[in-house]
């Protein structure tokens, strides 16, 4: 089974503020029954956010292992605009990669594979613009190495 799915995808994610959309995501986690405790998701990703969260071109890639999931996971937001660091502008895309523990390296290999696909526009054009939540999950799956 993937790691993504339409049921991961918000498209109009509203969060005045990084603890918001990471709140928001994580409930979105249980809700597509994938995790258990949506606080414990949040309070993990918020705790590994302190060492920093990887951001390319405003998007952002806040992560975490956590006990909360049930199923290793990738929760795909766009926004108005969210900062995760005062030295970059405000992300408008976040993808919160979720592993549970013991999963060995999968969130680095999916990092990593996100990081690389980043660097082609017509991928990221695609993630602002594409207006179906199957699509851009399809666009994730289809691309997933």
């Amino acid at each position: 089974m993937s790691v993504f799915s339409p049921d991961l995808v918000d498209l109009n994610l509203v969060a005045t503020d990084k603890v918001e959309a990471i709140q928001k995501m994580a409930a979105m986690v249980v809700a597509a029954g994938r995790g258990t405790d949506a606080n414990q998701i949040a309070a993990d990703v918020i705790a590994r956010d302190e060492i920093g969260t990887p951001q390319v071109d405003g998007v952002a890639i806040p992560h975490a292992r956590s006990a909360g999931v049930t199923q290793s996971s990738v929760v795909v937001a766009r926004t108005a605009g969210v900062t995760f660091d005062p030295d970059e502008d405000p992300a408008d895309v976040l993808f919160m990669i979720l592993v549970p523990p013991g999963e060995g390296d999968e969130h680095i290999d999916i990092l990593s594979s996100l990081a690389r696909r980043l660097m082609d526009p017509e991928f990221t054009a695609a993630l602002r613009n594409l207006s179906d939540a199957n699509e851009l999950s399809a666009l994730l799956v289809n691309g997933q190495n």
